[in-house]
């Protein structure tokens, strides 16, 4: 009994201590690092295309807030992010399918209104850029190594939540892009655009200046 008094003690103190230094450092400047995994996928295609495997990723970069007020912040971003998926496609010879898998490394600004709530809960929302620094398709196993086809800007919005308790935090994100990632025409389907979305689960330190 004395050792569960002695936990739960400690358990309060703990988070009188969290919560107050989380509290203390409202309306600051504060930088940071952040990284964790990106479950990515693709949307926006065509019917008779099955979607396959998405792609479990990093993603990881700076950030800061640069508070506007004492609850209200301005997150700018520099991320390492990965996407991409594996996608079916009607074939030009009937009842076979070809799969496409694409791997895409994207250098990505996100630009976020970042509101502090109460009992430490944070929440964003805003809009992302992303320049495309490498990509790979697989087409049937075989690797392609042609890259007309694909944009190398994308554009999007984003939003999410997570827990602040002083430097520390954990973060998920849903993202969506607003433009293709790859633009043709197939036999069978069409054109061919699908758009990268994904959720990301991170874990950031924070310096306060």
């Amino acid at each position: 009994m004395k050792t569960i008094k002695h936990f739960l003690a400690a358990t309060l103190l703990f988070g009188c201590l969290a919560g107050a230094t989380a509290q203390s450092n409202f309306g600051e400047f504060k930088w940071g690092l952040k990284g964790g995994v990106n479950f990515a996928g693709v949307n926006n295609i065509t019917d008779g295309i099955e979607k396959g495997k998405g792609r479990l990723g990093f993603v990881g970069g700076a950030f800061c807030k640069i508070p506007l007020k004492s609850f209200l912040s301005i997150r700018p971003e520099l991320l390492f992010h990965m996407k991409g998926s594996t996608l079916d496609v009607p074939s030009d010879v009937a009842g076979l399918n070809d799969e496409f898998r694409f791997g895409l490394n994207y250098l990505e600004v996100p630009l976020s209104f970042d509101f502090d709530l109460p009992f430490f809960i944070d929440f964003h929302a805003g809009v992302q850029g992303a320049f495309l620094i490498s990509q790979s398709l697989k087409f049937n196993g075989t690797k392609s190594s042609s890259s007309e086809d694909f944009n190398k800007t994308e554009f999007g919005w984003h939003l999410g939540s997570g827990i602040d308790l002083g430097n520390i935090g954990i973060q998920v994100r849903y993202q969506q892009s607003l433009a293709p990632f790859y633009d043709a025409t197939l036999f069978g389907t069409g054109k061919f655009e699908p758009r990268n979305w994904g959720i990301s689960l991170t874990a950031s330190y924070m310096f306060i200046n």
